[in-house]
């Protein structure tokens, strides 16, 4: 593992405080472009794209235009990828992400509808990585409600906002768990988490970039066991541990098992919050938050 060179703040310098998240980009992002497809990928892209021409819904429905929308290129890519480009496969899977998109219809999640989920601040959106990749923060100690399907609803709203946030050549979104302060009663129960993973896998194929778990409290590691065989590999590969102690330089002791890294190996201090000892001072204000991300993503849809 290399040694990161990001300029580090001045723990000592005091920045004021804000509550408006930072929904913009660092400018000079480094792209993380995919390799340029060879012939038989070619073929198989063609083939998705009229696999799933004859099954848009006509012009006259009132969701064709958003349907339309979400079969890009990018998103027929995104899938192909996730199924390692077995065309059999990755048509079955979007075939069910039409279907639920067109039940579920994620993108017109009514702000709100998930605003008694948004109140104290368990779950945001604030921040790019390196690659201008939006980061969602999970702050389980501002846990306000009970396992129900309105919290995966709102995981959905979260997950439809960041792909509005990601610049163009942006593909991914960054989570950082932050578990400093939770308790058991607070964490994600294993059935909330499996639903999560779910939902990620099957309707968000290749969206996750690194998820990053910082402050792991002892009753983490078994919840971990337990959950992890519902974690599909590349999504386990995908998962870092921060260590507090290692916040400037990447970690040790990394295994096979547990990935321990830096923060500042994916952001530099302007897009990170100074709680993970980055420069943004961002103290929440619901209503302020609310605004700005609204005014940012569409307000209502």
């Amino acid at each position: 593992m290399t040694t990161d060179s990001t300029p580090k703040p001045d723990p000592n310098v005091e920045t004021p405080v804000t509550h408006i998240p930072v929904l913009e980009p660092s400018s000079g992002i480094q792209l993380l472009l995919n390799p340029a497809l060879d012939e038989s990928q070619q073929h198989k892209l063609k083939a998705l794209r009229e696999h799933v021409q004859v099954q848009v819904l006509p012009e006259t429905d009132d969701y064709h235009a958003k349907e339309t929308a979400f079969l890009s290129d990018s998103t027929l890519q995104r899938y192909l990828r996730a199924r390692k480009w077995d065309l059999e496969s990755a048509k079955k899977q979007l075939d069910g992400s039409i279907l639920w998109r067109r039940s579920y219809k994620p993108e017109m999640i009514d702000p709100k509808e998930v605003e008694p989920e948004s109140l104290t601040g368990k779950m945001y959106l604030n921040g790019f990585d390196k690659h201008g990749r939006p980061t969602l923060y999970l702050k389980p100690r501002y846990e306000n409600t009970k396992p129900s399907a309105a919290q995966i609803r709102n995981v959905v709203f979260n997950l439809e906002r960041a792909t509005r946030l990601m610049p163009e050549g942006v593909d991914n979104l960054n989570i950082i768990i932050d578990m400093a302060g939770s308790s058991m009663s607070t964490s994600p129960g294993v059935g909330i988490s499996k639903q999560f993973l779910d939902v990620l896998g099957n309707h968000y194929p290749e969206r996750l970039g690194v998820a990053c778990i910082v402050h792991s409290p002892w009753f983490f590691w078994p919840f971990f066991k337990v959950i992890s065989p519902f974690i599909d590999p590349i999504t386990r590969s995908k998962i870092k541990f921060v260590d507090p102690k290692h916040v400037y330089e990447p970690a040790k002791d990394s295994s096979k098992e547990h990935e321990w890294v830096s923060l500042f190996e994916y952001y530099t201090p302007e897009q990170l919050e100074k709680d993970f000892n980055g420069g943004i001072n961002f103290k929440w204000d619901f209503e302020k938050y609310w605004q700005a991300l609204l005014d940012k993503t569409g307000n209502p849809f």
